[in-house]
């Protein structure tokens, strides 16, 4: 298996529950990790899974507010997929950094692996 990935592209964004979270925003940090069949050497890019492609696939996800972390997750998972049909298996890792629950906590996190 060949791995493709991006690992904590930055992001603001305006996920969560509260009514604040939505105004103001939170800041996230996203992982992905994808992994396509490796049994022959890839020469074109056309014969891979593009990490700026997967970049820009994060963007418009995360563009899209939604009040649980687990609908970006699966969002981003499935439209992966359906762009690349060579991926295999899927990790998708979000973390909103310090959520607003009145402590102190460097993130929150959700992570969804997937194996097609």
């Amino acid at each position: 298996m060949l791995t493709i990935a991006l690992e904590q592209a930055a992001f603001r964004a305006y996920h969560g529950l509260y009514p604040e979270e939505t105004v103001i925003g939170n800041d996230f940090l996203l992982d992905i990790s994808v992994r396509i069949p490796g049994s022959v050497t890839i020469d074109d890019l056309t014969d891979t899974v593009n990490y700026q492609g997967i970049y820009e696939i994060a963007k418009e996800i995360m563009a899209q507010p939604k009040p649980l972390l687990e609908e970006v997750v699966y969002a981003l998972s499935d439209t992966l997929k359906a762009r690349y049909p060579a991926i295999q298996y899927s990790t998708v890792t979000l973390r909103k950094l310090n959520p607003p629950m009145g402590a102190s906590i460097r993130n929150s996190l959700v992570s969804l692996e997937k194996e097609y």
